[in-house]
C-alpha cells in the first residue's frame, strides 16, 4: 500500500513544483511570457535580467524556494526517516519546476527551488554549493560557468567526505539535483559563445 502512497507523494511534489507563479506575476504585471525573453527560463535572475525589478525577482525566487521545502516538508511528515520519499519529493518538485505540463514543458532552471529542498535535507550542501559557485564567479565572472562549476564540484566534495559529513543517501539526492541543474545550464554555453564571439567582432574582448 506504502507504494501507492509514494507515487501519490511524487504526483503532488510535480504539481507543486509546476506552479507557474513567475509566469503568472510576470504576465499580469508586464502582459509577457519570460520565457520568450533573455535566457529563456521562469527563473527570477532572468526576470530581473529583462525588468530590471530587484522586488519582483526576490518575490519569484523566494516562491520557487518554498515549493522545494513545501515538498520535503510534506515527505517528511508523511514518510518519516524515509529516503525514497525524500528523493521522490525531489524529483517530482524539480521535474514540475523545470518541465511544468502546463506551459509545454518550458519552466525555470531549478536552482531556487533546489535550494528550498537541500535547506530542509541538508543546509550545509547550499553552504558549500554557495562557496564554490562564488569562489569561481570571482574567478571567471561568467555566473553561467560558475554554476556548472558549482554543480559539478558539490558532488564530489560530498563523495569524498562520506561517512565523514554526509551518507550516501545524501550522495545519491545530490546527483539527482546537480545533474539537472549541470545540465539545465549546460544549455546557455552556446548563448555564451555566441556572446563572446559578438564582442569579438566588435573589437572587445581581444
Amino acid at each position: 500500500m506504502e507504494v501507492f502512497y509514494l507515487i501519490g507523494l511524487f504526483i503532488l511534489t510535480y504539481l507543486i513544483g509546476s506552479i507557474p507563479f513567475a509566469y503568472w506575476l510576470i504576465k499580469g504585471i508586464y502582459k509577457m511570457d519570460l520565457r520568450f525573453f533573455g535566457a529563456g527560463d521562469l527563473g527570477a535572475l532572468n526576470a530581473f535580467r529583462i525588468k530590471k525589478n530587484i522586488g519582483v525577482a526576490l518575490v519569484i525566487g523566494l516562491f520557487d524556494l518554498g515549493k522545494g521545502m513545501l515538498s520535503i516538508w510534506l515527505a517528511h511528515y508523511f514518510f518519516a526517516q524515509n529516503f525514497t520519499a525524500e528523493l521522490l519529493a525531489t524529483g517530482g518538485v524539480l521535474f514540475g519546476d523545470v518541465f511544468p505540463v502546463w506551459l509545454n514543458f518550458r519552466g525555470s532552471r531549478g536552482l531556487a527551488v533546489s535550494a528550498g529542498v537541500l535547506l530542509l535535507i541538508n543546509p550545509y550542501l547550499v553552504a558549500v554549493w554557495l562557496i564554490l559557485f562564488v569562489d569561481f564567479y570571482l574567478i571567471v565572472r561568467q555566473h553561467i560557468i560558475a554554476i556548472l562549476i558549482a554543480s559539478f564540484g558539490l558532488p564530489l566534495i560530498v563523495f569524498f567526505t562520506l561517512k565523514i559529513y554526509f551518507t550516501g543517501d545524501t550522495l545519491i539526492l545530490i546527483l539527482l539535483v546537480s545533474t539537472l541543474i549541470f545540465q539545465r545550464h549546460l544549455e546557455r554555453v552556446p548563448d555564451l559563445v555566441a556572446q563572446k564571439n559578438l564582442k569579438i567582432k566588435n573589437g572587445e574582448g581581444k
